[in-house]
């Protein structure tokens, strides 16, 4: 089956004991067979489960840690959403456990470098009370929402480093109680 990547989107909401990651896949179909399984339930079942399968294990070959300690990221969901005319989305839904801090938290990723294959845009968010206080990453970064929301912008051929990290608060009630 031949894909050709779009367009991606990350959403990391943070929360109490959770980071929970949804990835949006945009992609197009190239062959016959890749237009069937989108469109036929047991074969999009099947595709569902392999990508599950190959995302675990791409999870499973960085490194991640929040305030120093080694966590996982799990993938808790995939599913494979036809569109019209050959453009599809997978979304992939996934939560990493951590236990939260007073003040400041440190999410770090170590992965492979690579060059980005195609756009994508991640965006952190913290809870209301909260913020993202600084992110370590390639590509264009903004802030929205008083800091509560950070949206960074990698474009295809960005040389990615293997690196990045997002410092984030909680809100204080949380921690404090």
């Amino acid at each position: 089956m031949e894909v050709e990547p779009v367009y991606g989107e990350g959403f990391f909401h943070v929360s109490m004991g959770t980071i929970y990651y949804t990835i949006i896949y945009e992609y197009r179909e190239l062959d016959d067979e890749a237009h069937r399984a989108a469109r036929n339930p047991s074969m999009r079942r099947r595709e569902e489960e392999g990508i599950a399968r190959e995302m675990q294990r791409l999870m499973d070959a960085e490194k991640i840690l929040v305030n120093g300690e080694r966590v996982r990221c799990v993938v808790d969901l995939v599913r494979l959403e036809p569109r019209p005319e050959r453009r599809h989305a997978a979304v992939i839904h996934s939560r990493i456990d951590y236990k939260p801090l007073p003040g400041k938290n440190v999410y770090e990723d170590f992965y492979e470098p690579e060059v980005a294959p195609y756009d994508y845009t991640v965006y952190w968010v913290a809870p209301p009370g909260g913020s993202i206080v600084d992110v370590d990453t390639p590509g264009a970064l903004r802030y929205g929402a008083d800091r509560r929301i950070a949206i960074i912008h990698v474009r295809r051929g960005t040389r990615l480093n293997g690196y990045e990290a997002v410092v984030f608060r909680l809100p204080e009630s949380w921690t404090t109680s």
